[in-house]
This record gives structure tokens, sequence and C-alpha cells, in this order.
């Protein structure tokens, strides 16, 4: 079994902080001088009024038993046209015994985008080219070629599709020339720099193979199936067309060297603060996976993923779905939660040095955190502005078999000694049950406080527009694509608060690529900023309640 070097870990984690001029303290988890009450953040859902008329596709005229149309329905945060203001795509699907129906009706539910113009959206799917037919599963906003134009990846039940951002406000499908058509249902996608050569490498989920029985399965889908293996491609910088090209590399570098598994849920993030993006991965009904990015300067590839699945601890087998990462105990490491399915508790794993994880759920304050719902997205943000972050999952359990079967949005707020539900007292009441799945938080409108956008099986799109006010804020936006690099605001009680920028979380999305920071009532005096490569900056007694854009320097 591969040990964690703690004094390694120790050793980098406290080189992080003296290159930041910082003294270990707790990031997340401290109270401001004065905290708003409940009632003061509320949530509208707002998609009619701003443009979003998006609807996904599944189900139109009654449910079936249809796994892939059950559970996808990711989408992207993205800007595509450059402009400052996120835009959104939405990833659409239909269940197969109804594609006849479609046909007749006009043809195939399309995947999406609407471009954001100073917070009213406009559907601009036909002019950028992007209605994907397909049945899709999630999406991931990412700057592949690193050209300033945010690319597209999309996962389906059958392959998936990338798409180039030609930056002049069209895309174009170049799954074939970059070498990521391969056959399969893949749903999770991350991305991050984990060979350290600059350039962005692509994680793939891969779920089930639906054409082949499993023969040693159980009664109940998904183990009725094999699984899809899990990819990993590397980026292999510019090809012939000048878009780059990649190479998948998942077997050769670590990925499920004990047998395929089903995959759902990933992220890419330092868990153990040594430089490096480690892997998460929810799988359903078999054990979450965490790999650490191990460099060896004498390997081919230059790394591996090691599976510390079983001294990090968190390898449970319950239907992990969605992923969500942050420093909630306040220690200096990330913490993971993963949403799961009906009487299961979400997992809540406690990062204690780095890759030793402990059970959570005391510390999280909340009695039986998730039984009786089924979990997708899920996200961690600052709604109420207070410096630390609360916590938002979208429910629907699955299989869809009726109305009956739609649940609440749930939202926690931090105390700074734990959570405690206010879904109904922040508005998620008056938007009712429904089948949710992707979830994604970002702050839409750029008004400083953080919205949230939800797909849902067979019905609307969700816009909660986040109406607390009052407090301060502050965003960092670092000017480029920058997966890994991590954000620290000071505040002038001295707390400090953390951000890193990653690619894919929650449920099959990608969220706000900025980092947002809530002052409650008072100021930040320093932002400290470390990319990817170790270069680091620091801006000192930033002006509040504006986004501060802070590039690399040199």
């Amino acid at each position: 079994m591969f040990q964690v070097d703690l004094m390694r870990v120790a050793a980098r984690y406290l080189a992080i902080c003296a290159t930041l001029g910082l003294v270990i303290v707790a990031c997340s988890t401290a109270d401001t001088a004065e905290e708003p009450q409940i009632a003061e953040l509320h949530f509208t859902d707002v998609a009619d009024e701003v443009g979003l008329d998006f609807r996904h596709g599944a189900f139109r005229w009654g449910p079936s038993a249809d796994p892939a149309a059950m559970m996808g329905g990711g989408l992207c945060w993205i800007d595509y046209d450059s402009d400052g203001w996120l835009d959104l795509f939405l990833v659409n699907s239909y269940a197969e015994a109804e594609w006849g129906r479609w046909q007749d009706e006009g043809g195939l539910p399309r995947s999406a985008l609407y471009r954001n113009r100073r917070g009213q959206f406009s559907d601009v799917t036909d002019d950028a080219g992007v209605g994907l037919e397909v049945r899709g599963s999630g999406c991931v906003a990412a700057d592949f070629d690193l050209d300033g134009s945010t690319d597209l990846y999309v996962t389906t039940a059958r392959g998936d599709v990338l798409m180039w951002n030609e930056g002049d406000g069209t895309f174009t499908d170049g799954t074939e020339s970059a070498g990521t058509d391969v056959y399969g249902w893949h749903t999770a996608a991350a991305v991050g720099d984990v060979n350290g050569d600059g350039w962005p490498d692509i994680f793939v989920a891969g779920y089930v193979d639906p054409n082949t029985p499993n023969p040693m399965g159980g009664i109940a889908f998904p183990n009725t199936l094999l699984a899809r293996r899990d990819l990993l491609y590397l980026n292999e910088g510019p090809g012939p067309n000048g878009h780059v090209t990649f190479r998948e590399v998942g077997e050769e570098v670590g990925l499920e060297s004990s047998g395929y598994e089903y995959g759902l849920g990933a992220v890419f993030s330092d868990l153990d603060n040594d430089g490096d993006l480690d892997l998460f991965v929810a799988n359903d009904t078999n054990p979450n996976r965490l790999y650490e990015n191990v460099a060896r300067p004498n390997d081919p590839l230059g790394f591996r993923l090691i599976d510390v699945t079983d001294s990090a601890q968190v390898g449970d087998l319950n239907s992990g779905m969605g992923v969500a990462v942050e420093d909630y105990s306040g220690d200096g490491f990330f913490d993971l939660i993963v949403t799961n399915l009906g009487d299961q508790l979400h997992s809540v794993y406690l990062n204690e040095s780095g890759l030793e994880f402990t059970e959570g759920h005391d510390r999280l304050g909340v009695d039986d955190f998730g039984v009786g719902s089924t979990g997708w997205g899920v996200s961690w943000a600052d709604f109420d502005l207070d410096g630390d972050r609360d916590l938002m999952i979208a429910n629907g359990f699955v299989p869809i078999n009726g109305e009956e079967d739609r649940q609440q949005l749930t939202l926690y707020r931090n105390t700074g000694a734990g959570l405690i539900e206010i879904s109904n007292l922040a508005g998620l009441g008056a938007v009712g049950p429904l089948h949710g799945r992707g979830l994604a938080a970002a702050d839409y409108d750029n008004d400083g406080d953080v919205d949230v956008a939800v797909n849902s099986i067979g019905g609307p799109v969700l816009l909660l527009e986040n109406a607390v006010a009052g407090l301060h804020w502050l965003t960092v936006d670092l000017g480029g694509f920058y997966p890994g690099a991590v954000v620290v605001v000071e505040l002038d009680d001295g707390t400090r608060v953390r951000c890193e920028v990653r690619a894919g979380s929650s449920w099959l999305s990608s969220e706000d690529p900025r980092c947002h920071f809530g002052l409650g009532t008072g100021d930040a005096t320093a932002i400290h900023v470390v990319w990817p490569d170790g270069t680091s900056r620091t801006v000192v007694t930033p002006e509040r309640d504006r986004i501060l854009q802070i590039e690399r320097e040199g």
C-alpha cells in the first residue's frame, strides 16, 4: 500500500505559506464581526424574465426505463465571447423510446448556448453551431489550446464531442482531429495540467456499456452491465490544424488498475498541497477512487496517478454522484463531499493531513445528511457573503417513475460551527420540487453575490438569483485559464480564505471560473495568488465590491 509522506506534505504546505507570507490559520470557518440574518439570504428563479427558455427533453411524453435519459443534465458557465459576462451552455438529452415522436414533432432535443448581455440572455445556439442532438450527460468548459477562447467538451451516452471555440462567436467540431473520438457512455469530465507541461489535460469518467451484460453482476443497475473504463487525455500541444491534439493514457498512468468501475463524478484538486493536481472519482456502487499525482522524472510520462483510496479512507460503496471540494474544516487542506442515493448518507471526507481523511459528519453538524433524498449537483459558495462557504444540493429520485420522484433543492448555511438547513427560509420552497441534476454556481449578473443555475430532467432550467444585500465582496479573475491556481484573500480581521480554480465539478458541470469571496462588513487587506507553475503575486489593499483582474507577471 502506498503511504503518504507526511513530512513532505507538511513541508510543501509550509513552503506555500511562506511564499505567500501567510500564517497557518483557519481559512474558511471564521465568523465575521457581524453576520447577516438567515432570512436575508433569498433566491428567486428568474430564468423566464432573463430569457432562459431551455427545457430538458427527456420523458416529454412520460417516463420510461432509460437510465441515460434519467441521469444526464449537466451545464456549463462559459464566457464564450470573452466580454466578462458568463454565458450558459446546457446539455440536453432524450429517451430512446421517444426518438420517433421527437422526429414527428420537428427534430430531436438539442443542447443550447445562451449569451449573457449584462444579465439578459439570448439563444445563440444556431449562430454558435453548438446545437448537439445527442443523449447528453455533461460538459466542461476549458481553453484546451490556450488561445484565449474557452472551448467545450460534452460527454454523452454514446461518444463525446469536443467543440473548438474559434473566437468569432462560432464553435467547430474537433473531436476526431483532436483524438478524443472514443465510443462509450461517459459522464464527468475534469480538466487540469496533470503532467506539468503547461497544457490542460482531460479526465473522462466511464460509466456502463449498455450492450454488454455483466455475468457477475447483481440484479440492479448499473451492476447488471459491464463498466466502461475511465480515460485520461494528455494534451500534446498544437497539431497540424493549429488546435491541440490529445493522447489517451488512462491505463498506462494507473487508472482503475484493479478493474473498471462505474464512474459518475470527478474533480482535479491539489489535495496534499504539493503543487500538482490529484484526482478524485466518485463511483456508483463501487469504491470511490483517490489518485495521488506523483512525479517520476525517469518515467516516459513523467508522472503516475497512484491509487491511495485505502490509505486515504475514501472508498465507500455508496452510489457516488456529485463532488464538491472545499476547505470546510479550515486547516489548509481541501475536504470532499460526495452526494449519494436515497437512504445513503452523503459522504463527508475531512482531509486531516493531505491524503488521509476521516469521516466528517459530526463536524458538519447535520443529522442524517442527505438521507431520504438523492443528491446530484453540489456546490460550495459564500452565498451570504459572510466569509465562509455555504452548500447547495440539487435532488431528485432515480429511477424516474413520475412526478412523485421530484425533490426540493437543499441549502445549508455555514455558521462557522456547522451547517444549518435554510432551504425554505431562503426561498427554495417556492421553487418547488424537480428532477434536479446539474447545479453550477456563478455570479451571472456580476453584482457580487453568487447565483445558481440548475438543469432538471424533463423540466425547465432554473436560474436562482441571489438577493443577499448589505455586505461586501471581492471577485478575482486571473485573466486566463489556470485550473489549479490558488487565490488566498486576507481579511482585515486576520482570517484567510482560500479558493482553488477548477474546471469540472459538482454533477457533470462547470462553475464560475473566477474566485469569489464574501467579506462580511470588513475589507480585504491582501490577495495572494499562486499559479500552477509556482509563479506568485500579491496585491495589497485591494478595493472591495469589485471584480479584480490579476494577471501573471512575466
